[in-house]
């Protein structure tokens, strides 16, 4: 049973059956009640008609029911696909169309809607509901009568066990396939207390199951808080915790920490962008010797790792680690050529935990998988010492809380307005090192729009992470030689040329 990734989750359960498992607000879980519900909910699933080989789509917060479905439709040998909270319903749909979805497990209480606007796209797919619903069967009422005797895990070593999304660098949907065999790492905790504040079908949910494989216990909290956080880590003892920089930050900046007891914290784990050395300094001397920076894909997983002893010398704060053991990473120029240490050019990894391809999409596999190779489109460079520094990415894109933000996200919204004729999306990193999207516009003569209707105007089309933190309306777009727009005078405008900018603001909006 444990030859597969859902057979270590499972046993992991069953190791200490009477322990606290799960937590979540006041409700706790124990490993045996974990198993029961997972058994009766695979029970209902099946009894609905699903089985190896067919897609379960899942759009739910961080609950235990998030957890548990996941594992009871992988004990059928179904894969799992999660969709992202935070899109645009339209996007949602298409993804939900992409992975094959041939049932819908939904929260009514969140994404009522959402779940509607799929069920009408996709009409032969399943509809279950983690709770009272108008809309499909309600699951937990379907499994709650079932029996918790345990199934054998249906799903094979080869099967796909989940396709994980990622917009990765082209900002298109893609699926990375993952199978029911175990890799070889990232290998297990030792039993602890892992916290849980960002979305389980990210990189963090991958954690929670390992703790749970583990015999450990998770927190989940469904969104980030940073009294949240920091009051669960003093009445649960956490011991692990994913923080992205951002959101490590709001922790650090807290009024709660200083009268918070956070000495049971063993590791904090950030990766998803760049952090500040100073910041990172400042977390080693108010959290201890915590910090474990990843840099990591979701395409192949952790490649460098930066360890809380490595956070003491303040040389290699700018950097993401070495390769683990057994990754190898080499740096290639445009050319494909290798460059020497100190060389910047596109990241190329080799890890035994690189997936096999993206879901539906031969011809984006090979683009980015050669003899073994991933094609990372990261930017960096590895020092005389095998210290990997990224430097950036070459596709036009920015993280904003961890999020990938492209132009389409920003630009085709603004496009769509009717006294826009140019939009161009840009990025700019202050001291903190977190990334803010902008965005620079020419409009028609005689527009009379306000930068906080564009702003509006892009939030309800693309999300709120996408939403620019500044908008500027210029009389024309500064290009390049080669007549491209320079992004260097646009940043150069928000950074620190405020009168071209204010200018260019007042001569289309009367500031």
């Amino acid at each position: 049973m444990t030859a597969t990734y859902t057979g270590l989750v499972l046993a992991g359960l069953a190791r200490d059956p009477g322990r606290v498992a799960i937590r979540c607000g006041e409700r706790a879980l124990t490993g045996q009640e974990c198993l029961d519900a997972v058994h009766r909910l695979a029970r209902a699933l099946e009894g609905a008609g699903l089985g190896r080989g067919d897609g379960v789509t899942v759009l739910a917060g961080n609950r235990p029911e998030t957890v548990l479905v996941r594992l009871a439709a992988n004990v059928l040998g179904c894969r799992v696909a999660a969709l992202y909270l935070d899109r645009p319903v339209a996007e949602q749909v298409a993804t939900a169309a992409f992975a094959g979805t041939d049932a819908l497990v939904f929260d009514p209480a969140r994404f009522g809607t959402a779940a509607a606007h799929i069920a009408r796209a996709l009409p032969a797919a399943g509809l279950f509901a983690l709770g009272p619903t108008d809309l499909g069967t309600d699951l937990l009422e379907l499994a709650a009568p079932l029996s918790p005797a345990a199934l054998a895990p249906r799903g094979r070593p080869e099967d796909v066990m989940a396709v994980r999304f990622t917009s990765g660098t082209t900002g298109r949907p893609k699926g990375v396939v993952r199978r029911f065999a175990r890799p070889p790492r990232p290998e297990l905790p030792a039993a602890s207390v892992f916290l849980l504040c960002t979305p389980l079908g990210h990189g963090g949910g991958t954690s929670a199951d390992l703790a749970l494989a583990a015999g450990g216990s998770v927190v989940l909290q469904d969104g980030f808080s940073a009294d949240a956080v920091l009051a669960a880590v003093e009445e649960h003892a956490v011991s692990r915790v994913h923080l992205p920089p951002h959101l490590l930050y709001r922790v650090l900046d807290h009024p709660m920490l200083p009268r918070t007891d956070v000495g049971s914290l063993r590791r904090v784990t950030y990766t998803g962008g760049p952090a500040a050395p100073r910041r990172l300094a400042e977390a080693t001397r108010r959290l201890g010797r915590v910090l474990h920076q990843t840099y990591s894909l979701t395409e192949c997983g952790p490649v460098a790792r930066l360890t809380p002893d490595e956070h003491l010398d303040p040389r290699l704060l700018g950097t993401a680690g070495r390769p683990y053991p057994d990754t190898e990473v080499r740096i290639l120029d445009e050319d494909g050529t290798p460059l020497p240490p100190g060389g910047t050019g596109e990241i190329h990894v080799r890890t035994p935990t690189v997936m096999e391809g993206y879901w539906r999409d031969p011809e984006l596999t090979a683009e980015v998988l050669r003899d073994g190779w991933l094609r990372t489109g990261d930017l960096g460079g590895l020092d005389a010492s095998g210290y990997l520094t990224v430097a950036g990415r070459r596709e036009p894109m920015a993280i904003v809380d961890a999020h990938n933000v492209y132009p389409r996200d920003v630009e085709g919204p603004l496009l769509t307005h009717p006294e826009v004729r140019e939009a161009v999306m840009f990025a700019t990193s202050g001291p903190d090192l977190l990334e803010r999207v902008h965005a620079a516009v020419t409009t028609a003569p005689g527009a009379r729009v306000t930068k906080e209707q564009l702003h509006r105007w892009v939030r309800e089309r693309s999300g709120p992470l996408s939403a620019p933190t500044s908008i500027l309306v210029l009389p024309q777009i500064p290009l390049t030689g080669t007549g491209k727009p320079d992004l260097a005078v646009l940043r150069a405008l928000v950074d620190g040329a405020p009168g071209y900018a204010s200018a260019a603001l007042g001569a289309r909006e009367g500031v």
